[in-house]
This record gives C-alpha cells, sequence and structure tokens, in this order.
C-alpha cells in the first residue's frame, strides 16, 4: 500500500482545488459570453437597426441575427455582404443555414425581378439561389426546407419565358405539370 504523508497529500488536495476553481471560472466566463450573444440577438430581433458598436461582429451568431435584420429591412446588398463575410468564423452546421439563408434572398430577388419582367436577371438570381440551395444539401443533405426551396427557385427558372417577352391578357399558370423537377422517384402523387 501507498501511503502519502501529510505535505504530498495537502500538495495532492490543493492542486485539484485550484485545477477545480480554473474550471469553474472558465465556466462562469463562457456563461456570460452566451448570455451577452442570447442578449444582443434578442436586441436585433426586435426588428430595428442597432449600432454595430454595440454588438459583437466576431460572433456568427449575432452576424447571422444582424444579416437577418438587414433582409427583413429590405437591405439585400448588406445582408448578403454580411452573409458572406460570416462564413469564415462559422462552423459547418452555422455554414449550411448562411448558405440557406443566402439562397433565399437571391430567390426572394428572382422571385421581384420576375414578377416585373426581368427574365434575364431574374433567371440568374435563381441560379446563384440554387447554388447555394445545393451547397446546403451537400452538407445536410436531410435539410427539407433547402430541398423545398431548391424545387421552387428549379420551378421559377424553367417556367420564366426565354427571349422577348410579351403580356397577354390570358392569364398563364406557372406550372402545369403533376411532376417536379428534381430528380428521383415523386412519392405521393397517382
Amino acid at each position: 500500500m501507498i501511503f502519502l504523508n501529510r505535505n504530498k497529500l495537502i500538495y495532492l488536495v490543493s492542486l485539484l482545488l485550484i485545477l477545480v476553481l480554473i474550471g469553474l471560472a472558465f465556466s462562469i466566463v463562457t456563461l456570460q459570453q452566451r448570455q451577452q450573444i442570447n442578449q444582443q440577438i434578442t436586441l436585433l430581433n426586435q426588428g430595428e437597426m442597432v449600432d454595430l458598436d454595440k454588438l459583437n461582429m466576431q460572433s456568427p451568431e449575432v452576424r447571422i441575427a444582424y444579416a437577418h435584420l438587414q433582409r427583413r429591412l429590405n437591405l439585400f446588398d448588406e445582408a448578403v455582404e454580411t452573409y458572406s463575410g460570416t462564413e469564415r468564423l462559422a462552423n459547418q452546421q452555422q455554414r449550411v443555414h448562411i448558405h440557406y439563408n443566402l439562397g433565399n434572398l437571391y430567390l426572394i430577388q428572382a422571385i421581384d425581378l420576375a414578377e416585373n419582367l426581368s427574365v434575364d436577371r431574374a433567371v440568374a438570381m435563381a441560379d446563384v439561389a440554387k447554388d447555394f440551395y445545393r451547397s446546403a444539401l451537400k452538407n445536410q443533405p436531410t435539410f427539407w426546407e433547402a430541398k423545398y426551396n431548391l424545387e421552387a427557385a428549379q420551378r421559377l427558372s424553367r417556367d420564366l419565358p426565354m427571349g422577348d417577352v410579351t403580356i397577354s391578357e390570358e392569364s398563364q399558370d406557372a406550372s402545369t405539370e403533376l411532376w417536379s423537377a428534381m430528380p428521383g422517384f415523386p412519392i405521393g402523387l397517382p
């Protein structure tokens, strides 16, 4: 049996106590940082523009919330820039959502352009949106919302007229096809 003398025992207990205190201090600091990030995200979710000096723009979560606010305020170019700048700070899961949100931005722009009969620009925007959705799906194949929006972008590109646009008085449905344009076996339809 190994017996520790009193001095060695005190030294060992002191060392363990110091390690526990360091771990506790680290946990408290991490918790405070998380609370600060949550407060900033809550502030951004109120829907009003916030001064950048009040935000921790080194946090990918805060930057994503800020870009979302910019999108809600219809600041398309600024939102794209913020999302794009966030990619280098983000982890894999955050990058999936950044690509999904970038795809959404470009799809919204494509739909607006299509409604204003800017067909060529709408197709270009829809193609960029499709690339972002594919990137999100490449990293997370089960991301259903990205699959759905990819399908919407594909339908938009496919259904837009090519060449000169003529407006007729007849209303034309965008798509009367039963099956989607997505590759694979369709499920649920006869």
